[in-house]
């Protein structure tokens, strides 16, 4: 599980934030940190943070003319959402104007409402409902037009545990075929006599040791550092780099850097289906 955190950027994100929107912010994503949660939190440059830090925003940008702090916002906002792809669910604790983006990405959100709606914003909240999951403070602190998956007190001691039980039904509602434990990936083409998937591995994940008995692979390397292992044969391979995986050779790619690798999938035969997949081994139990 990947999120991304959305944070305001009025003030910066630490364990001593004054604002109650900060302070939940911290909290939850220094305890989902602490739990192996992979987080990146998008907030201001000075904020603390033990989670991958995300900032395009120098510092809270409270003093400036009120329209260069919406250019602030929308460049905030904006910095999450071309990247929106790398995540699993976005949980969204700016407010109101990132939901108006969520129709142009594919990746679920999580919005945090921290009162009810009032009359002026309502009716975004209305249009995205259903659509956008929300998560209230209490249950009398709801708007009756709104549907709420759940009510989380921010004081609560396991405010943690709730949200990741709040984040795990909604990757299930929402699962997506292109998405794995290990990364994601995209369909470029796919053709009676060929398959091409761009292809996205976290740091520290690795995709399955298998074979497949009616297509071979050509694995060119974008970003990253992979090592690929060929027939219990280990091949570094960086950006720019190739390699063939005959049909029926025992293959896996490992990403062992900081950073995502991705690699282009060029697969070539005549069938492409999953159950052309011989699992020889799968950290996630797979077969």
């Amino acid at each position: 599980m990947k999120i991304a955190m959305l944070a305001p950027i009025d003030r910066k994100i630490s364990p001593r934030s004054r604002g109650e929107r900060e302070r939940v912010v911290s909290r939850l994503t220094e305890g989902l940190v602490a739990k192996g949660i992979a987080v990146d939190l998008f907030a201001t440059a000075d904020s603390e943070t033990r989670a991958a830090l995300i900032s395009v925003c120098p510092a809270p940008p409270e003093k400036v003319r009120k329209q260069i702090h919406g250019l602030w916002e929308c460049l905030h906002i904006s910095s999450l959402f071309e990247r929106a792809n790398e995540y699993d669910l976005i949980h969204n604790h700016f407010g109101d104007l990132p939901m108006t983006f969520s129709g142009l990405i594919e990746t679920p959100m999580l919005t945090t409402l921290y009162a009810p709606p009032t009359d002026e914003t309502l009716p975004i909240y209305r249009k995205h409902n259903g659509k956008i999951f929300y998560v209230s403070s209490t249950d009398t602190d709801r708007s009756a037009e709104l549907t709420y998956v759940a009510s989380i007190e921010h004081t609560s001691e396991s405010i943690v545990e709730d949200y990741i039980r709040v984040y795990r039904d909604v990757l299930k509602k929402t699962a997506r075929e292109d998405h794995r434990p290990w990364g994601f990936y995209e369909v470029l083409s796919d053709r009676e006599d060929h398959k091409v998937k761009r292809i996205t591995v976290y740091p520290g994940k690795r995709l399955s040791y298998q074979r497949h008995r009616r297509r071979s692979e050509h694995w060119h390397v974008v970003a990253g550092e992979a090592v690929v292992t060929l027939n219990g044969r280990e091949v570094p391979r960086t950006a720019g780099e190739s390699i063939d995986i005959p049909c029926g050779a025992a293959h896996r790619i490992s990403n062992l850097g900081n950073r995502n690798v991705v690699f282009i999938e060029v697969q070539k035969g005549d069938y492409f289906g999953e159950d052309d997949i011989e699992r020889l081994e799968d950290d996630f139990g797979r077969n």
